[in-house]
């Protein structure tokens, strides 16, 4: 998380007020542990202002001048955030702002609102080399395409915040479900939120760090006995209260899931209900089902991977069982040995395997059949983003299939492959990934084996349409072989 804290102009034009603001945040930052900006505003209001208003009675024209500071009580205050190695960020509101921006070494550039759609302001900023964030208020998603490709043509790190141009917004106008509009939109960039809600009301910050907000900007200030805020920015002691609530959020979802202990002690383990004899082939006939599940043997959830197996081992009747008791000795030595051969291609690729890695044998016509038609497929990460290892032998063969959802590129590392995308061949060329839409039929060989990496979004388990409907009549037990 990124936090924002904006000053705007809530210095009142007093250096030293502001610097007991940072102050105030500065403590927040250090109790909290979080990474945190302060922002100001820039503008140069001699161009800013047309010089018909400049002396006129506009409530923003009087404001703006009521609170101008001059570049070097700016600087002051940069030096300041800095010292408290906070990081600095601006909102240039005209071009020659920028410049200012420059030359101040503030951090990280901030797009106002009012101005995701002044042309001239943006391609000036996209020519600078800082982290830029944009937010969105009154945009289409049509218009941030346009600023999205922009910044993109000129490889800027920059971030979309969502933002509601009410002041105070109310949350029922947070819209937050525009934050998984955005991150679906533009999947590539952090997406954040600006909140203007008033610190009287209950915060929808922490549910939209719930949505995957990961920037988050809210106007701040100190009150004094001659200075009161305005409705819509906090003091320090009401965004502690927020944090307080993020924190609370983070502690509940960090972490990997874990199966419950308490669950297992529910199970019902595997008994026999005879005696089985080594050689005997055993159904599920041949079991029954009863708590407990004694330690170091195996649950109801295994009997499909043993039923239709020999018994390697002699079992007295009503006794527990565990999957290794029962297996085919002709398919053992065949999988030590493919197991081998694939451990000799990823040694040859210097491809590095371990024990985190969730690893199979793809048998897309069963295990039999695995030398001509499957894979080894290794998966290292599976979130919003997926990485695998594809591993083919010399001759073997990936079916015809497409995904309904996921989009995918291969990449060659070792080898030789052949990519049949709607009947077109492409042979594989290593530095070149090739990416595959979703719903684009495609298939893949290699005639002296091959291994390829695979990045795509997220992986689903159904996800993979095949052209043979035998593929996908087969068990999933018979088609997929977890292995270490």
């Amino acid at each position: 998380m990124f936090y924002i804290f904006e000053m705007a102009n809530n210095h009142q034009k007093s250096v030293d007020h502001a610097k007991k603001i940072i102050d105030d945040f500065c403590r927040l930052k250090e109790k909290h542990v979080i990474d945190c900006g302060i922002k100001m505003q820039f503008r140069n209001l001699q161009t800013f202002i047309h010089k018909d208003f400049y002396n006129s009675d506009l409530h923003y024209v009087k404001r703006f001048k009521d609170t101008e500071l001059s570049k070097e009580e700016f600087s002051e205050i940069i030096d300041y955030i800095h010292s408290k190695k906070i990081v600095s960020v601006a909102t240039p509101f005209d071009n020659d702002s920028i410049k200012t921006f420059q030359d101040l070494n503030v951090q990280v550039l901030k797009i106002a609102s009012c101005s995701n759609d002044d042309w001239p302001l943006l391609e000036q900023v996209a020519k600078l080399n800082n982290k830029i964030i944009i937010s969105t208020g009154g945009a289409t998603i049509k218009h941030l395409k346009k600023v999205y490709a922009l910044f993109k043509s000129h490889n800027r790190d920059f971030s979309f915040l969502h933002c509601v141009a009410e002041y105070p917004t109310v949350p029922d106008k947070a819209f937050l479900g525009r934050i998984s509009k955005l991150k679906e939109e533009f999947p590539d960039i952090e997406i954040g939120y600006s909140s203007h809600e008033s610190p009287l009301e209950k915060s929808v910050i922490p549910y939209a760090v719930a949505m995957g907000a990961s920037i988050i900007e809210k106007h701040i200030g100190k009150e004094t006995d001659s200075i009161k805020l305005n409705k819509y920015s906090c003091t320090a002691n009401d965004f502690d209260k927020i944090l307080e609530e993020v924190s609370f959020l983070n502690s509940s979802t960090k972490g990997d899931f874990e199966p419950s202990e308490a669950l297992s002690k529910l199970k019902r383990g595997i008994y026999t209900n005879k005696d089985i004899k080594i050689g005997d082939v055993v159904s599920e006939e041949d079991f029954y089902f009863s708590m407990p599940v004694q330690e170091s043997f195996d649950d109801a959830s295994s009997i499909k991977l043993i039923s239709g197996k020999k018994s390697l081992v002699e079992i007295l009747k009503d006794k527990p069982v565990k999957k290794s008791y029962f297996g085919d000795d002709n398919k053992e030595k065949a999988m030590q040995i493919l197991e081998k051969d694939f451990q000799n291609l990823l040694e040859s690729s210097s491809v590095t395997i371990s024990d985190k890695d969730d690893i199979e044998f793809s048998c897309h016509y069963g295990f039999k059949r695995f030398r001509e038609y499957g894979a080894l497929i290794i998966s290292k990460i599976n979130r919003s983003y997926c990485k695998k290892i594809i591993a083919l032998l010399p001759k073997q063969f990936h079916p015809e299939h497409h995904h309904l959802q996921k989009e995918e590129c291969f990449e060659l590392l070792y080898g030789d492959c052949t990519l049949i995308l709607n009947s077109k061949q492409i042979k594989l060329k290593k530095g070149e990934p090739i990416l595959i839409n979703k719903s684009v039929n495609h298939s893949f060989r290699s005639e002296n084996g091959c291994v390829l990496e695979e990045v795509s979004t997220t992986h689903i388990v159904g996800d993979s349409i095949y052209r043979d409907p035998l593929i996908s009549s087969l068990r999933v037990e018979d088609r997929k072989i977890k292995i270490r």
